[in-house]
Order: C-alpha cells, then structure tokens, then sequence
C-alpha cells in the first residue's frame, strides 16, 4: 500500500484533505467523502458520489428493457412466492 500523504486532527476534530488526494479523487470544496470500516480494521476513504435523477434514468435505459413478464396479476405472484417458499422448506 502507498501512502500518499499525512494529515493532522485538529481539536475540533476536522482534517484537511491533502491537495494530492483531492487531485487524485477529484475532489472541490462541497464534495462528500464516505469513511468505510472493513473487518480487518482498515479504514476506507473514497469519493462521495451522488447520483442524479438523469444518471439513473440514463443507466435503466442502458441496460435495456427489463426480462420482468407482462401481465402477471397479485395471484400469480402469490403463488410463486408460495411454492418458493415451501421449496425452500423442503415441501415440494
């Protein structure tokens, strides 16, 4: 692992970003970070990216149209999740 820079805690308990890792990031001042704590103990930084009603508009309709079936009623979703369900219990 490279450790890009070093920041200080100040008694308020703010840091400052270093200028490396802003740039690296991409970083301007209003951006958020997300602190992320994996079980080893390490602490994760990364970017804060908030996606647009746009973003998401524009990722549904690349990914085409959606396999869902047409016409399936409340019925016939209940008992689907019926038989997964005894499936799942073992009581085919």
């Amino acid at each position: 692992m490279k450790n890009l820079a070093k920041s200080t805690i100040t008694s308020k308990g703010q840091i400052t970003v270093p200028k490396a890792v802003r740039q690296l990031l991409g970083l301007h001042a209003g951006d958020r970070l997300v602190w992320s704590l994996e079980a080893e103990g390490r602490l994760i930084v990364s970017r804060g990216i908030q996606h647009t009603l746009a973003d998401i508009r524009a990722a549904v309709a690349a990914a085409g149209k959606s396999k869902t079936p047409v016409g399936v009623t409340v019925e016939d979703m209940k008992a689907g999740i019926a038989k997964a369900m005894r499936r799942k219990q073992g009581r085919h």
